[in-house]
């Protein structure tokens, strides 16, 4: 079958038809939602989460997806405001639910441009209350097809009420979507975030209880066959025809991620790089970890730790130097520099996907953002 083009758009691309593989992902997220699971995405930002919620939203047809983006929000009402325009802009809502949302909100109706605004008759109504209300309306969809609400940079979100808000007025909303969830029996929740629920819940002095509702949905790169074949039709795209040899380099390098083969193909087509070799890739790759401007898209994954770390942070680069191995070996836990908080700073970077564990041994999860991670910090050279 012949492979359909596909454009570079780094970390932008949003239509359905350019998605590529999470098969497994897929299949195992429709199968847990369908016996009543709720599921949590926690993987690193670029690991293609948003783009993959989007994807199953267009192809499931046994679910009525609602999509909301919660980054840029500060407070609770923001976050109740969000959540209602993202409802009514999905332009499906039940009638019932619809209709809640007119006694809450003014300019409801779709074809109106002015943002919605909370009806003064509500402005002294908790916003936890309101926020409750009109997502339980979902709940009473009388068909077959399962309400599924995508709550995408939850943590985020929550973090920015723990800091403008306050501990308090973030623990509240974590408990208020906890208590959603239990609440509803027809509607699925799908919670993501690229800032790890374990910071967000130590700003807010809270415990894991307020997410063990939630199964955990790995993402993780793409398997081997996947990236091949987004390889191959990104070099379609750019109107080259795709060659084992450059396919496999590509692989390689990105280790699977999406964003780095669009970043990777994107810039071979408009750089400097006469021809497409395997050496050509593997130059491009130098040059994107050396470029400033072009690694700006990746730089949290170097600068992250220092916030959520704190006077952690010298810990936790001490044990990603050590655990640094080319032939991505299983390093034990007791040859690291010991200290009294080695062991509590290695559990955060294992749920900050930096590293994974295997007993008493850890390694680095991702190989090529170990390689990123390492050429940037200066401890290897250029490959």
């Amino acid at each position: 079958m012949a492979l359909k083009p596909i454009e570079p758009q780094p970390g932008s691309d949003r239509d359905p038809a350019n998605f590529v593989g999470r098969h497994e992902v897929s299949t195992r997220a429709r199968q847990r939602l369908q016996v009543g699971a709720n599921l949590l995405l926690t993987d690193p930002r670029r690991m293609g989460k948003t783009f993959w919620m989007h994807a199953f939203a267009a192809q499931e047809k046994r679910f009525h997806c609602y999509f909301i983006d919660y980054e840029g929000v500060f407070t609770v009402n923001d976050f109740l405001i969000r959540t209602a325009d993202a409802l009514i802009q999905g332009g499906k809502l039940p009638s019932r639910a619809f209709q809640k949302l007119k006694t809450i909100f003014d300019n409801c109706d779709i074809e109106i441009s002015s943002p919605i605004t909370i009806k003064s008759y509500h402005r002294q109504t908790s916003p936890h209350v309101l926020l409750t209300d009109i997502l339980s309306t979902l709940d009473g969809e009388e068909n077959d097809i399962i309400p599924l609400v995508m709550m995408d940079e939850v943590p985020m979100a929550v973090n920015n009420i723990a800091e403008r808000e306050g501990v308090g007025a973030a623990e509240e909303i974590l408990q208020t979507l906890r208590a959603l969830r239990q609440k509803t029996t027809r509607v699925r929740w799908i919670v993501t975030g690229s800032i790890g629920f374990h910071h967000v819940l130590s700003k807010a002095n809270m415990t894991q209880g307020v997410l063990n509702d939630l199964e955990s949905l790995p993402l993780g790169p793409l398997t081997h066959d996947e990236a091949d074949e987004l390889a191959r039709r990104l070099l379609l795209g750019v109107g080259h025809e795709p060659s084992d040899e450059v396919s496999r380099a590509l692989v390689d390098v990105s280790g699977g991620i999406p964003f780095l083969l669009h970043k990777l193909v994107g810039a071979l087509a408009h750089g400097r790089y006469a021809t497409f070799t395997p050496s050509d890739v593997r130059v491009c790759f130098e040059d994107f970890i050396d470029d400033p401007d072009e690694f700006r898209w990746f730089e949290h994954y170097l600068t992250r730790v220092a916030p959520h770390y704190g006077e952690r942070a010298r810990i936790a680069d001490q044990i990603l130097q050590e655990t640094l191995s080319e032939t991505n070996e299983w390093v034990p836990i007791d040859s690291l520099t010991p200290g009294e908080k080695v062991a509590d700073v290695i559990e955060d970077l294992i749920k900050d996907h930096y590293l994974e564990r295997r007993g008493r041994s850890v390694r680095w999860r991702y190989p090529a953002l170990q390689y990123i991670w390492a050429r940037k910090k200066g401890v290897w050279d250029r490959r």
